[in-house]
């Protein structure tokens, strides 16, 4: 049996997030999907797991760990990976991750849900201007990542940290969601320096649901 699960969906940046942390540390991973248009995060089972229904969720041995910010965080600390080579590298580490949670994710993650109602697979309907917003809060957020890469590699040290993948995930679907990276040439280049990582995988082929069990 392998050590983790997670638990989760491919649409979700959360857990693509948690899922690269595993995947570049080398820890071999079971992944069960959680559908939330079958209401899944819904059911006795995984409100045992997740006490606001919400995924990622990690288990780790038979421990449950919640938010991704805090699941990868356990993950460095526990397999010794991309942590940052001193504290004050970890702290410039934490403060990108609230960072992150608080300007990039949430535009991005608005920006997907208006690609997936575009598409059908949403039931909503976003008006235009609603959109517009989403889209010019990520461009901010972007400039901003961009202006501090300007002359650095990675986000916070001379190595990639969690933190380089943990915004690098809403990267990747802001990619996704047809922005064109090289608008913003440090955040272009520093994307590629994740994605060359030995063991990088893309968010859809990671999570792929062929490899997915249902819970």
């Amino acid at each position: 049996m392998k050590r983790f699960t997670l638990y989760g969906s491919p649409h979700s940046l959360p857990t693509y997030k948690v899922a690269l942390m595993l995947k570049l540390s080398g820890a071999p991973f079971s992944f069960r999907y959680v559908s939330f248009q079958k209401g899944m995060h819904k059911t006795p089972e995984f409100a045992a797991l997740s006490r606001w229904g919400q995924v990622p969720v990690l288990v780790d041995d038979g421990r449950v760990y919640l938010q991704s910010a805090a699941i990868v965080e356990h993950l460095a600390e526990t397999l010794g990976r991309f942590q940052g080579r001193d504290p004050a590298a970890r702290q410039k580490v934490r403060e990108w991750m609230y960072w992150d949670v608080d300007a990039l994710f949430p535009s991005v993650f608005n920006c997907y849900g208006v690609q997936l109602s575009q598409r059908g697979l949403l039931p909503i309907d976003v008006e235009p201007a609603i959109a517009a917003y989403h889209r010019q809060r990520a461009e901010t957020a972007l400039s901003v990542l961009d202006s501090h890469l300007a002359h650095r590699n990675y986000l916070c040290a001379d190595e990639p940290t969690i933190v380089d993948l943990f915004c690098y995930g809403d990267i990747a679907f802001a990619e996704i969601c047809a922005f064109e990276l090289d608008r913003w040439s440090n955040v272009d280049a520093w994307a590629r320096r994740v994605t060359a990582l030995n063991g990088f995988e893309a968010p859809f082929a990671l999570l792929a649901m062929e490899n997915a069990e249902f819970t």
